[in-house]
Parts: structure tokens; sequence; C-alpha cells
């Protein structure tokens, strides 16, 4: 037990975790470059949905790391291997789309789906995004195994887990709703593709980061 989880009272550890996590998951990375993409190419409900599938993989990521699942990882190592692969394989394949993208017009409606589809693509793009983020799955496991004990009350490691789901959805949205603005994407439109493609090169260097740490890991 460290220092940090001995001296902790239950609001000192909720703010302590609420604190890193909303750094977290406010700076640049696969789920914010996805949204962006999403919203920009298929209108700011497409945005939403894609953050709520986000949020939706945060779950997964809390209940493990602060229901001490994390031992999973450590006991079979080659399933980190094998989320690697899959995860930055994922993001290649988002990001080849996204970077050969083209100039649209600005005026044009969003590119049209059937409702169902439309809502299954966007929320599975951005749960698998997310649970394939093996960076998110470290630092929750590293996170929650810093200050949370076995003594922590069960109601405090819900409540935390709760936070920091809605807290991810709420900010992921937000985004797409900014972003997805008709003034601001009319205006975003004009360069979306540059965007797209810049948003596609992120995830390529981010999936790309991800296989060589397996190849390394390999040889």
């Amino acid at each position: 037990m460290t220092a940090l989880t001995l001296a902790a009272t239950p609001v000192s550890l909720f703010v302590t975790i609420a604190t890193t996590h909303a750094l977290a998951v406010m700076s640049p990375g696969p789920d914010l470059a996805i949204v962006t993409r999403q919203t920009l190419a298929h209108g700011r409900a497409a945005g939403v949905r894609t953050a709520l599938g986000i949020a939706c993989g945060i779950t997964f990521h809390v209940a493990y790391g602060m229901f001490g699942l994390g031992w999973a990882i450590e006991a079979f190592p080659p399933l980190l291997t094998v989320l690697k692969l899959i995860g930055g394989s994922l993001l290649l394949w988002i990001g080849w789309g996204a970077i050969r993208a083209q100039p649209a017009d600005p005026d044009a409606p969003p590119p049209m789906a059937e409702p169902g589809k439309a809502a299954a693509r966007d929320f599975s793009i951005g749960l698998f995004t997310n649970l394939l983020n093996v960076k998110a799955m470290l630092f929750f496991v590293a996170l929650c195994s810093a200050v949370i004990t076995g003594s922590t009350p069960t109601a405090l490691k819900l409540g935390l887990g709760a936070w920091m789901i809605v807290t991810t959805g709420l900010w992921f949205s937000f985004v797409a709703w900014t972003l997805g603005h008709p003034r601001i994407r009319t205006r975003l439109l004009r360069s979306a593709h540059w965007i797209d493609r810049a948003m596609g090169a992120i995830l390529i260097a981010l999936g790309g980061g991800m296989l060589w740490s397996v190849a390394q890991s390999l040889l």
C-alpha cells in the first residue's frame, strides 16, 4: 500500500482520480481523432454516437481497473500482445481510410445511410477504438492500482467508475457537438479533407507505434 492510499480520504481519492482522468481524456489520442473524423465526415449525430461508443468502452477499462482484473494482463502477457496487434491494425485501417479523403462540397449534406446501420456503425467505431486502445487499458490499470486498495469502499469505486464513464461521454459529445455545429462544420469542411488526412496520419502513427512495440518485444 502506498503513502498516497494510506493518507487518502474519500474526497482526496475522488479528486485525484477525477483530475488525472480528465487530463488524460482531454489529451490528443485515438479517441479524439476518431470523434473529430466521424463528426466532420458524417455530422454531429454521428460524432455523438461515436462518443457514446467510447464511453461504453471506458466501462470495460474502469471495471477491470477498479476491481483488480488487471491481473489477467500480468498473468497472461500474450494477451497484451494480441490486443496490441488487433488495436494497431484497427487504427491503421481507419487511418488509411481517412488519409485517402478527398475534398467535399461544403453545401452537401452529410453522407446518408440507413438510420439503424449508421447508428451501429458510429457506435461500434467508438467502442472498438477505445476497447482496443492499449494505452487506455494500461492507464486505468496503473491509475487504479496506484490509488485503489482492497479497503476502498465499493460505493466509492462505483462512484468513481460512473464519474469517469459519464465525463468521458460528455467530453467527447461536447467535442462532436461543437465541431458539428452547422457554421463551424461548414467552415471546416472547406479543408475537411486535410483535417481528415491529418487525423488519418495520427491514427496510422499510433497504430504503427503499437505494432512496432509488438515487433520489438518479439525480437
